[in-house]
């Protein structure tokens, strides 16, 4: 008897987690552990297992609930998600929940670290105090191509018309620049 129970959730336990779907398990412990406390976003995959594991130990009846009331197959930003610049709901990276980077007067998490300071990449670290020296210090030590700094409006605007493009508009015309930077302000 207990054994045809057994079948019977294992079963049920199919319809939820697929054969293909054990083989892509992002899962394991601590994995799980840190997307069940919300310290990271929740996947399809989580909530697969969890049903699973739910149907095995409590039976078919909770593991249904479960599907029904936890949001089941909607993957779910974790509680720390701010932190990164995106979440799982689909925001980018420029206009995800970037609090803390924002605070401190960056675009995001990758402006914070990719060098030349704020709204830039490339060059020196700057804008980060002390670290920023640290930084320039260890990267000089090692011989590490610093390459230069471009403001992210430039990029933007070299991705639009061509390398280069930005530098020359910047010199020889000042005014036809400004307006590139603010269509490249709007649309990025």
């Amino acid at each position: 008897m207990e054994s045809s129970r057994k079948n019977s959730q294992e079963k049920e336990s199919e319809k939820v987690m697929p054969n293909d779907d054990k083989k892509k398990k992002s899962g394991g412990l601590l994995n799980d552990l840190a997307m069940g406390l919300g310290l990271k976003d929740r996947d399809a995959s989580y909530y697969n297992r969890t049903a699973k594991t739910i149907g095995r130990t409590q039976g078919a009846d909770a593991q249904q609930r479960y599907m029904r009331s936890s949001g089941y197959g909607r993957p779910q930003a974790g509680l720390f998600s701010f932190l990164s610049g995106g979440n799982s709901q689909g925001s980018n990276a420029s206009g995800g929940n970037n609090i803390i980077p924002r605070m401190f007067g960056y675009r995001d998490t990758t402006d914070m670290f990719d060098r030349g300071g704020k709204y830039a990449s490339g060059g020196l670290y700057q804008d980060g105090g002390g670290y920023s020296v640290l930084a320039n210090i260890g990267a000089a030590l090692t011989g590490q191509d610093m390459g230069e700094r471009q403001l992210y409006v430039d990029q933007y605007i070299d991705q639009q018309k061509g390398a280069g493009f930005a530098e020359q508009m910047k010199t020889a015309y000042p005014e036809y620049y400004q307006q590139l930077v603010v269509n490249a302000m709007r649309n990025m």
